[in-house]
């Protein structure tokens, strides 16, 4: 069959699939509800973990979730379904025609809740919805990173700035970048006054894992398989550390295989883990977290570390040395990210270099970094901010 065919056979299909959805659609939007969420996938990733979170925080209020753009796998969908009713639109909101009638109900049935709140996170589907919304309507948005990109969130939502009542950042470092964006694009610097700095939660154990710090260390490296990540690097780590005889075992957790020929020996490939338990015993057994990625905002993969006692070694990007430093807080160390691949690779392998040789700094770092998350980044704290954010001191608990 001509890939012309094939295309317009399988729009064809997409389109009858979505038209099939609209009964269901439309039978959740009906009654009465307050919380309305909308996020753009529920696959693997971090930024989808901490929305998982966000709706789990508000669990009992019977949330709405929107899921606006195509997932690559269900990696969190079932959490996304146990923490809120959720709607997957698909061509809903893809193909322009379609989405201008589904902004206009979903809208429509927003404004009609009373008190009302519509928060989202790099959706542009959120993003056209917010005109259609009523001036009752609580609309609050996350920005996990400033991308520096001409397409990116924090540009894309730009037209809605005036109307957005909340938006969360991680840090000082995000809100330093929308304060020189929003100058340049001429925006009133009171609307700075809508930025809350909420830190991501992690799952903490109660107490320090006990680990063995004087023998072969474990180096991690867990994230998705995508460019900003630059795994290559990591590669580069392991091979530059091999020739060195340095007692290490270098760990890859996600999409990796296809790597599978380019690393050495020194290299494990788990694959892709979705069993947290499974997750946290490879945290549990690991020394040191590398982050290689030219951005970020920040990584829950060096939070999921921290609490684990792991040590981070991470690229200075997004808000990674507003939470690590190697001498105010004592529980990690940033590389510049600099333009010569080569010089990153140097510095990584000099830091774990250092700590190979200075099991007794490792140590210490390793327990001062179990301290700094469980005392920012636990989940009581998460959840109190977001509750008192969207509902108020006054909001149900």
């Amino acid at each position: 069959m001509p890939k012309s065919l094939k295309a317009i056979f399988q729009r064809k299909a997409e389109n009858a699939e979505a038209l099939l959805k609209v009964p269901s659609i439309y039978r959740k939007l009906r009654g009465s509800r307050r919380l309305f969420f909308f996020f753009p996938f529920w696959q693997i990733g971090g930024g989808e973990r901490v929305h998982a979170d966000i709706l789990k925080a508000f669990q009992k209020d019977d949330p709405l979730c929107f899921i606006t753009d195509d997932s690559e796998n269900d990696g969190f969908k079932k959490d996304f379904k146990t923490y809120a009713d959720t709607i997957e639109l698909g061509r809903w909101s893809k193909k322009k025609s379609w989405s201008a009638i589904m902004l206009k109900k979903i809208a429509g049935f927003i404004n009609a809740q009373e008190n009302p709140v519509a928060f989202g996170c790099h959706s542009h589907f959120f993003y056209e919805l917010i005109p259609y919304l009523a001036p009752h309507v609580k609309v609050a948005d996350l920005i996990h990173a400033f991308t520096f990109d001409p397409n990116g969130p924090e540009i894309y939502s730009l037209p809605e700035v005036k109307r957005l009542d909340h938006r969360v950042i991680l840090g000082e470092n995000t809100r330093n970048d929308f304060r020189k964006l929003y100058g340049e694009k001429g925006i009133d610097s009171d609307y700075m006054e809508k930025f809350t700095i909420i830190p991501n939660k992690s799952d903490i154990p109660p107490y320090a894992p006990s680990k063995d710090y004087y023998g072969k260390l474990r180096v991690l490296f867990v994230s998705r398989n995508a460019p900003e990540k630059r795994p290559e690097i990591f590669v580069k780590i392991a091979r530059q550390c091999e020739g060195m005889d340095m007692p290490l075992d270098f760990i890859m957790v996600g999409d990796f295989m296809e790597l599978r020929a380019s690393v050495g020996s020194n290299v494990i490939l788990e694959g892709e883990v979705f069993d947290r338990e499974t997750l946290n015993d490879i945290y549990t057994d690991a020394h040191l977290i590398l982050v290689t990625s030219w951005r970020e905002g920040f990584p829950l993969v060096i939070m999921e570390g921290m609490g684990h006692g792991v040590v981070p070694i991470a690229t200075k990007v997004g808000e990674i040395p507003t939470y690590i430093s190697p001498t105010t807080h004592r529980n990690g160390f940033v590389v510049e990210n600099n333009e010569d691949e080569d010089q990153i690779v140097a510095e990584f392998v000099q830091q774990i270099g250092t700590l190979c040789k200075d099991r007794a700094l490792l140590e210490e770092f390793g327990k001062n970094a179990y301290t700094f998350a469980q005392q920012n980044f636990g989940e009581e704290k998460f959840k109190h901010s977001y509750r008192e954010l969207l509902l108020g001191k006054s909001g149900p608990k």
